[in-house]
């Protein structure tokens, strides 16, 4: 008996040293980020994390490639038959991760599901009618007009496998702004260069390398197993990548940098992002923390003037951000097309000038408002959100702040149940003041404008250049029309525009990785050194 006991443990230590040797042989990429990627389902929420990872399992027809140009992914080529016609032939002999092929019925079942009502992502399509099959590998995309943007917004429609969106009773899209969720949601069928293992939400999520991925012989990255893993605590990341037990984290808080830039084996990448840090405001005719004197005083230019004076932005970037980032002082980034620094916000801090304006409004004793600020997400936005409070109340404006995980924060900002939040938007994958103009300052129409529109901002001026722009070929004008949106909106501050959130990645010195503006991670361009 003592002797089959032996036998049967050094069989068991040798599986286990098979095991260890396995996953030493193996190039993992250990990844850590302070929240979860909140769905799976690539048309049910408008995130750059969530799109950036689910880019690793699916793909477009289009995309951007490792120079940001627009290049072919799952289409061949393209041709643009007329004005509101894009022909793609598209690449034969793929195969989704389940093995069925990938063929022009996916195409139009993906447009069908990305275009319908309930999309999380319906905005990022808005140039988009539908799709029709020509044969098993053409399809023409229709356009719901001339558009200079199809391109871009195709970018960032990946493509789902029909079949198995059928099997799985999936063929309409869920969104987290309405709080819906199906197969999708936790489940993935793509073509792209990774596949989904397994998934434990607020967890980890584990993909693979697809060995069967139609450009594997033309792969530029060498990564066998990524493991994600969403880590609340900053101390906890810290740690972990000191004890080399993450390779990469894509949010290092801030104050950690320095003590990490002297850490032998660890490279830090700082840079601002494209990202601009808004607080939005609610501009309907109730407040949620009560009206005064039976109106919202958040209706009144001047009281957005001033609340937006009372903040000491400087400040923030200063000590909050660690000085690793830029106020903003217009609504995108300078590398987006649109972008007039000329025409920015003029506010600065001036408190003694927002109680003079608070006060020439009819409010000199300040008001009530309902505060909502997201835990896991914003870089710093905890302490940001807080100083913003205490700012708010130097000039007499009280503020009931609450913090929120994401999936139930997004839902009280989206549906308009607070009177303050925060909202971060990077203008991706359009790379194009089109996107936050239609999105953030059209109006809300219920369809493709306005998705994003918190305070419910109103303007007939900006909707009809914002609309003008859609459909506007010549770049010079249409440029200049998205400048007037931007500046006509500067003036009327429906966003508080903060800072740029900088991006912050620490790496281990074995991971070869590019961080671009975007702040998106791409681990298909990435390796591992060897050794």
């Amino acid at each position: 008996m003592m002797k089959l006991k032996t036998i049967t443990a050094c069989l068991v230590a040798a599986s286990c040293s098979l095991v260890t040797q396995q996953a030493l042989a193996e190039n993992v990429v250990r990844w850590a980020q302070q929240g979860d990627i909140p769905t799976l389902d690539p048309y049910a929420f408008a995130s750059t994390p969530a799109l950036a990872f689910q880019n690793h399992i699916y793909e477009g027809l289009v995309q951007w490639n490792e120079q940001l140009e627009m290049s072919p992914a799952l289409a061949t080529h393209w041709e643009q038959l007329d004005d509101t016609t894009i022909r793609f032939y598209l690449h034969k002999g793929i195969k989704f991760h389940n093995g069925n092929g990938f063929n022009a019925d996916d195409v139009v079942t993906s447009i069908a599901r990305v275009t319908h009502p309930d999309s999380g992502i319906r905005g990022n399509a808005s140039s988009i009618k539908d799709a029709v099959k020509v044969d098993d590998y053409t399809v023409d995309i229709r356009l719901s007009g001339k558009s200079p943007i199809a391109l871009n917004e195709l970018s960032g429609i990946l493509m789902m496998d029909k079949e198995w969106l059928e099997e799985h009773q999936a063929t309409e899209p869920t969104s987290m702004t309405k709080g819906t969720e199906g197969y999708a949601t936790n489940h993935t069928n793509g073509t792209g260069p990774f596949k989904l293992e397994s998934r434990r939400r607020d967890a980890e999520m584990v993909l693979v390398k697809n060995d069967g991925w139609w450009q594997a012989d033309q792969a530029k990255h060498n990564i066998d197993r990524i493991v994600f893993q969403p880590v609340a605590s900053e101390s906890t990341r810290l740690a972990g990548i000191l004890a080399g037990e993450f390779d990469l984290v894509s949010d290092v808080p801030l104050q950690d940098l320095p003590r990490l830039e002297r850490e032998k084996g660890i490279e830090v990448k700082v840079r601002p992002s494209l990202r601009v840090m808004f607080l939005t405001l609610n501009m309907n005719d109730e407040l949620n923390a009560g009206n005064v004197d039976g109106k919202n005083p958040l209706k009144d230019q001047k009281v957005r003037q001033a609340l937006h004076m009372a903040i000491d932005r400087e400040a923030i970037v200063k000590k909050i951000m660690r000085g690793m980032t830029e106020v903003a002082n217009t609504y995108v980034a300078p590398a987006i097309a649109g972008f007039d620094a000329e025409r920015g916000v003029t506010t600065s801090y001036d408190p003694k000038q927002a109680k003079a304006l608070l006060a020439e409004a009819g409010y000199p004793d300040g008001f009530k408002l309902a505060f909502d600020c997201e835990q896991g997400y914003y870089l710093n936005a905890e302490q940001w959100c807080q100083a913003v409070q205490r700012y708010w109340s130097k000039v007499g404006v009280q503020s009931n702040l609450n913090m929120h995980t994401r999936s139930v924060y997004s839902q009280i900002r989206d549906n308009g149940r607070t009177d303050v939040a925060v909202l971060g938007w990077a203008n991706l994958p359009l790379y194009d003041a089109y996107s936050i103009n239609q999105q953030l300052l059209h109006s809300k129409d219920g369809g493709i404008y306005g998705a994003f529109n918190i305070p419910r901002y109103q303007n007939g001026t900006i909707d009809t250049l914002i609309e003008q722009s859609s459909f506007e070929l010549d770049s010079s004008l249409r440029t200049r029309q998205m400048e007037d949106v931007l500046a006509m909106a500067h003036q009327d501050l429906p966003f508080l525009p903060l800072h740029f959130e900088p991006m912050a990645w620490a790496t281990s010195d074995k991971l070869e990785i590019t961080q671009n503006p975007d702040n998106v991670v791409r681990l298909w361009y990435a390796s591992m050194k060897q050794g």
